[in-house]
């Protein structure tokens, strides 16, 4: 539609010109990951799996689906959260990792 080309041309000048930005006024951190890659091929296979099994992923239902009443989103976030709650508490305090 021809009204929607200047919040898309915004959108898109925004996305690329903020990370220009902030590296202009600020120190950009180097990323460190402190995991094996074989871990995080297994994070991401297990990221893929819960998100078929959850028909979605957690920002879409936490965020879209809770904004609609969901009452499956609901209980996904639910469900959601309370696995990341015991998965660190059973790493951190349990086994020590």
């Amino acid at each position: 539609m021809a009204g929607d080309v200047a919040w898309q041309a915004a959108f898109v000048i925004g996305l690329v010109g903020s990370p220009l930005v902030y590296a202009l006024f600020a120190v950009v951190p180097e990323p460190q990951i402190a995991a094996e890659y074989g871990a995080l091929a297994v994070a991401g296979l297990l990221v893929g799996v819960g998100t078929s099994y959850g028909s979605g992923c957690t920002s879409g239902h936490g965020v879209c689906g809770l904004s609609r009443l969901s009452p499956r989103s609901l209980a996904a976030t639910v469900t959601f959260m309370a696995a990341g709650f015991v998965t660190v508490f059973v790493t951190r305090h349990v086994l020590g990792l």
